[in-house]
């Protein structure tokens, strides 16, 4: 048949299909009519005519049915009419439909929240040219792991590797902008002419990128805006290059604007934010050569044909050769140079939290199929006399196991497209959480890929839990229904697999319920930490200075003077000081005993505070006294040391005792006048780093305030910064919020986690409770006339609700068994996510078994009380 006649076939079949099926009604019965005359001429009876007649047509519907199977477009029209009769049987079925949808939503849903996030995160290629070979130098000296570079590092590796060009570096700073006198804090980044190249910034939207050799000329610094910003700020002004703008109390000139959307995707060590809009050039002169001062992030692109592990070779070589010729650099004869992929830098501290999250939702689809697997097995039991007077016409078996699969495929699309919407909602859910370190959160979104993804995801699910009840009740090995008891009740092989799926349940809800208490306990622990101060009724904020125009510390103390006296009226402040930094994001020296030249220095987090800080942080003064303003006036050599740092060097006691910390190629040695209780400040969960505190002028760095008082950052906030802004700094205070903010930020990551793990582990747990009730309740049923022998021969009320309970607490306690030692095999895997809490801990397995048996009791006890009201008499009568 050529192809126009088969498209005409097609479009009749669909468009003209009631006659096309009058006329062969026709055929066929006129076919009928002829043989059945045929038989009478024979000398048959009519009656045996006809039966002879249909013997040798066939069978009328067999005619029919064989004639369309030969018209283009068949299957397309039985798809469809499955599709029609599918959603029947479903309407019919609302409870069912419902319970269906909404399971498969809720594990679809899920995954493809998880699926999203993981996409972004760890599988999207950065998007910058030839992503896949930037990559990120780390230094590892001194002891510390991950110190950054020091300068004369960078320039030697810029100039000696053969494996790694574009090398560079970048800096986060931030930038006031002071426009027709409004200051504006913005993200800004000191970098090295290779950034904007290497990051796919060049060609830029308006101007020419930084060029370091001339963007110094005749003392005016050059600087390139993002886009964003030239928009914000400048409305686009197509004549903004050459422009000149005041930045950090400083006229400098605009010399390009970046094209729209680059993003700064870079580790947290890198200290540079994801949107940046004012780059500053950092010339060689800028960096110097020293080896002393680290911090540098050294980035890079694989030079053409180079591997990953040409590269790190090249490096030790590198590594070992700087450790030679600079021996004074390296004290302790150790440097190490590793080589990672950019994206793989970046995703590190995420990855393993996101892969036991997958995994936690990947626990939550194999409920919901096991559990809608389980009901459809129920269902189908009511559609056993259906199928076979099917059968019994002779509808094939592939016919029956086709019509329903398609009901399944149309429960799975059902289940799919909430599941997407539900996907959707998940997201928010994770854009409201926010963790601080999930990078690239910007780019995570429901795309084309991810939508595939869930259409895929429906289809095997569909697989999952449609293709088994179809084959088994379309199977000629069923228990003719038609000759079916009078007890109705199922065959021992599918009860065993509907116990069997409950197990199932059970043990897959068990994993990731044991990882969300793991997490949630870690959590307890972590808000319960000994931090060594109080966050209570205090606010911080950033308050900055200009270097160049207080050059020297003491005019630096008498502007923080002016400025904490001047927020010390604020009405509804009660107390002021400051310090730099701020808890959680402290600063480490290295430290050591005056005198001791033989043990090495330790490593300590350090402030520099001013007076009263330690009383309005309310840490505990163990011995000694805290600064005092004459200690900054008179630039005395003091500190303050944790009882670790006490403990660790002069157990005898501390006070009076000289303390040499180094500050790069120096070492000064400071009079001990404090011993504080443990103060931890670079992360909650550091309790061996130990922590000192030095007066503002032996460091007199950009300070921020810490301010005590019982109203909320929204009231007092503006007050604070207009008594500031008065002071005409040309600098913006930012960031005015609670100092309990930044505690919670520093738990923010792992608060997501527990959050999501509880949140698929309370599904998990619910999927299992509905399948554990809804096969005790259909088994139930199917033991009416069982149930009403033995409540007739004496068997008691508690009797029969304890016989199902004990079924349901069975069932739940093999599953549970077999859930927690699959536990036991892969909690192991979040071991570094944990804190004070084992991978397998007793508290948490108790806990959690205890949880799951509760519910087992109570998806058990509505079908054991319909069990003992059953009335024997009713019951033995019952077909």
């Amino acid at each position: 048949m050529c192809r126009s006649r088969k498209i005409g076939s097609f479009v009749r079949t669909f468009l003209r299909g009631s006659r096309l099926e009058r006329e062969l009604s026709e055929e066929v019965e006129g076919a009928l009519a002829e043989l059945i005359a045929r038989k009478i001429r024979s000398g048959l009876a009519p009656h045996e005519a006809r039966r002879y007649a249909l013997i040798e047509l066939g069978g009328i519907e067999q005619v029919k049915e064989d004639a369309r199977h030969a018209r283009v477009g068949y299957g397309v029209e039985m798809t469809l009419r499955d599709i029609r009769y599918g959603w029947r049987s479903l309407w019919r079925s609302p409870g069912f439909a419902l319970v269906v949808i909404l399971t498969l939503a809720l594990g679809i849903g899920a995954n493809v929240t998880m699926f999203s996030v993981a996409r972004s995160v760890l599988w999207r290629a950065l998007p910058y040219p030839d992503a896949d070979r930037i990559v990120l130098v780390t230094v590892d000296a001194r002891g510390v792991s991950n110190a950054g570079a020091a300068a004369g590092e960078l320039l030697d590796i810029r100039e000696q590797s053969r494996f790694i060009d574009h090398v560079c570096t970048i800096a986060g700073v931030e930038a006031h902008l002071n426009i027709d006198g409004e200051v504006e804090l913005v993200a800004a980044a000191s970098v090295t002419d290779d950034v904007l190249p290497l990051f796919g910034a060049v060609p830029l939207a308006l101007g020419r990128t930084l060029r370091t050799t001339e963007d110094y000329s005749a003392g005016l610094m050059r600087i390139v805006i993002s886009h964003d910003l030239w928009r914000r700020r400048f409305g686009g002004d197509p004549t903004i290059v050459g422009r000149r703008v005041q930045v950090n109390n400083k006229d400098m000139q605009v010399v390009g604007v970046l094209g729209s959307g680059l993003r700064m995707f870079l580790p947290p060590s890198a200290g540079a934010a994801e949107q940046i809009d004012v780059w500053f050039p950092l010339t060689a002169e800028d960096l110097g050569s020293s080896r002393e001062y680290r911090g540098l992030p050294i980035l890079g692109r694989l030079a053409p044909g180079a591997t990953l592990r040409q590269a790190q070779a090249e490096l030790d070589v590198l590594a070992a050769r700087f450790v030679r010729d600079h021996p004074d650099a390296y004290p302790d004869g150790a440097l190490r140079l590793s080589v990672t992929p950019l994206r793989d830098a970046l995703t590190e501290d995420a990855r393993p939290a996101l892969l036991a999250l997958a995994a936690a939702v990947g626990f939550v689809l194999l409920v919901a199929c096991v559990n809608v697997a389980n009901v459809t097995l129920a269902r189908n039991k009511n559609r056993e006399n259906e199928l076979a007077i099917r059968r019994a016409l002779g509808a094939a078996k592939i016919r029956l196991v086709r019509q329903l699969f398609t009901e399944s495929l149309l429960l799975t699309a059902l289940g799919g497209g909430t599941g997407l919407l539900a996907g959707y909602l998940g997201l928010q859910l994770v854009d409201w959480l926010r963790p601080i370190h999930l990078p690239r959160q910007a780019e995570i979104s429901v795309d084309g890929t991810v939508v595939v993804y869930a259409v895929a995801l429906s289809v095997a699910t569909s697989l999952a839990f449609g293709l088994l009840p179809a084959l088994r009740l379309a199977s000629d090995r069923q228990p003719h229904a038609l000759r079916a008891a009078r007890s109705g009740t199922s065959a021992p092989a599918t009860r065993r697999l509907q116990r069997a799926l409950v197990i199932a349940e059970v043990a897959l809800s068990i994993v990731p319920l044991v990882a969300a208490g793991l997490m949630l306990r870690t959590f307890v622990h972590l808000v319960g930490a000994p931090i060594g101060f109080d966050p209570s009724n205090l606010l911080t904020a950033n308050t900055s200075i200009s270097l160049r125009e207080l050059p020297d510390a003491s005019r630096r103390w008498a502007f923080y003077r002016e400025v904490m006296d001047r927020v010390r009226q604020v009405p509804d402040v009660e107390g002021v000081s400051a310090a730099s930094p701020l808890p959680f994001a402290s600063s480490t020296r290295r430290y050591g005993r005056e005198g001791d030249e033989e043990t090495p220095l330790s490593l300590g987090t350090y402030q520099s505070v001013m007076p009263r800080y330690l009383g309005l942080a309310q840490i505990t003064l163990r011995a000694g006294r805290d600064f005092a303003v004459e200690d900054i006036d008179a630039e005395r050599p003091v500190v303050i040391i944790d009882q670790r740092i006490a403990r660790q060097l002069w157990p005898g006691g501390a006070l009076g005792k000289r303390l040499v910390v180094e500050a790069g190629p120096r070492r000064q040695a400071l009079e001990v006048i404090g011993v504080t209780n443990a103060v931890r400040m670079t992360d909650i969960r550091d309790e061996a780093t130990p922590h000192f505190f030095v007066p503002y002028h032996v460091h007199p760095i950009e300070m921020s305030l810490l301010v005590q008082t019982r109203q909320s950052a929204e009231a007092i906030g503006p007050a604070i910064k207009r008594t500031i802004d008065a002071l005409g700094t040309g600098r913006a205070v930012s960031d005015i919020r609670p100092m309990s903010d930044r505690i919670a930020d520093s738990m923010s990551d792992t608060r997501f986690t527990m959050f999501v793990l509880v949140g698929f582990a309370s599904a998990a747990l619910l999927l299992a409770g509905i399948g554990l009730y809804g096969t005790l309740a259909y088994l139930t049923s199917q033991r009416t006339r069982e149930l009403g022998v033995r409540m007739a021969l004496g068997a008691s009320v508690g009797q029969i609700m304890a016989m199902i309970v004990r079924e349901g607490i069975a069932l739940t306690a093999v599953g549970a068994g077999i859930g927690l030692l699959g536990a036991l095999a892969i909690t192991g895997t979040i071991r570094g996510l944990l804190y004070h809490v084992k991978p397998f801990d007793s508290v948490t397995v108790l806990l959690v078994s205890a949880l799951v048996v509760a519910v087992a009791m109570l998806a058990a006890s509505r079908p054991a009380w319909r069990a003992a009201r059953i009335d024997p008499n009713l019951a033995l009568r019952s077909e």
